[in-house]
Order: C-alpha cells, then structure tokens, then sequence
C-alpha cells in the first residue's frame, strides 16, 4: 500500500514521502546505522548530529553526508555529556543510585542552529533519537517551523524517565493542535512515536491503518526477535 511503513533502526515513517531530492536531520546518529541505511534506500542527503567522539569516529564519510560533533537541545551552551556503561550517552542523570558514568563537557547547540550550521533549508524527515532532551527541542522550536515539516520521528525516553511524561503527552497535544496525526506505535510507552503532517496528503483511513496493521507487525516482529534470541 502506498501509505505503507518501514521502521529504520527503531523508528518508523513513511517511506513513499523520502526521495533522492530529500533532506533528512538524524539527531543522535549514534554510529550512523540510520544514517547510512537512509543513504542506502533513498540517496538523499542526512544532516546528522552527534557529539561522541568514539562514535564519530565509526561513521563513514559519505558525499550526501554531513555529521556535526555536538549535542542539540533547547539551548546553544557547553553542557556535560554522561557516557554511561549500561546505555547510551545522555546529557541526563542518573536514574540509580549505584549508575556510573564517565563525564566530559560538549557543545549543544538548538535545533535552529544546527540547521544553519548544516546549511540546511527544508526538513523532509526528522528523527530524534537523543536520550531525554527531546523534550527541550520540542519546546524550543516556533509553531512555524514544525509545521514545515513533514514527518517527525522521535524516540521519547518516558521508559527511562517515567517524569517526562507529562510533558511528552503536552507535546502530543501541540502537535495535533499544529495539524499532525500523531501515531503511537508502542503499546506501553512513547519510544517510537511519528508526527505526520495532514499537508502530506495522508488521510484518517491511512492512519488508521497503521494505528492498528502496523503495530500489529511490528509487535510481531518483537516476538519474532525475542524467540530467537
């Protein structure tokens, strides 16, 4: 079906949206697997955002590639990145008492600037994937700007911290109120959420669709994996 998903290292969107023609901002590359999966299907250009050295290091140059070495949220300040041993880098704390992490500074940066430093002008797709401060960029960015763009797939940490989940719900709110369906994909939490923007063409048959198909498949899928594991 044209209105079909695909899930690219844990987040879901619409691929028929994405073409070669395509900007995509990966906030929180990681190693680049989304990135590099991204360039593989679409050949689009990537803007990505990473600020772990050791995780830099790891990503290819690609010529539709471009990778910033800094943190992105509400604020442009030197802020303190904790590399924990259990999980992935955050500029969050702790949440046990006995979580350890090694600390060292790094610059963040808004989602505006990282746009003017990327020299990007229109956002295709954006995915954030940052461990906590999803909340911070939400609420940085003007009305204007998120209505600009056409899918917007997030990875809200309400599983880590269960206190962002006022927050994350008022930005669901927001989102609707600015014209987009929001599509829950998880049962339990919001790790793989996607903003659509109704300009898209995309109707409430679609979206019922993959409200009900789609975690279908991909609940499936989870007990798939954990049988073989």
């Amino acid at each position: 079906m044209p209105f079909s998903s695909i899930q690219v290292c844990s987040h879901t969107f619409l691929p028929h949206l994405i073409n070669s023609n395509s900007t995509v901002v990966d906030l929180g590359a990681h190693d680049g697997d989304f990135a590099l999966a991204m360039l593989e299907q679409f050949h689009c250009r990537i803007a990505s955002a990473e600020p772990v050295q050791e995780l830099l290091d790891k990503i290819p140059p690609h010529p539709l590639l471009t990778v910033l070495p800094v943190a992105v949220g509400g604020k442009n300040q030197s802020i303190s990145l904790n590399l924990f041993s259990s999980r992935c880098a955050s500029v969050m704390g702790a949440v046990a008492t006995d979580e350890r992490a090694e600390t060292y500074e790094v610059e963040m940066v808004t989602l505006e600037e990282f746009l003017r430093r990327a020299g990007v002008e229109r956002v295709d797709l954006l995915k954030i994937d940052i461990e906590g401060p999803e909340i911070d960029i939400f609420n940085s960015c003007n009305d204007a700007f998120l209505k600009s763009v056409a899918q917007i797939t997030v990875e809200f940490h309400d599983f880590i911290y269960p206190e962002h989940l006022p927050a994350i719900k008022a930005i669901c709110s927001r989102m609707r109120r600015l014209g987009f369906w929001v599509i829950r994909f998880p049962l339990k939490n919001y790790a793989d959420v996607l903003f659509l923007n109704r300009t898209t063409g995309v109707g409430a048959a679609e979206v019922a669709y993959l409200r009900t198909m789609t975690r279908l498949r991909l609940g499936v899928g989870r007990v798939l994996a954990r049988s073989r594991g």
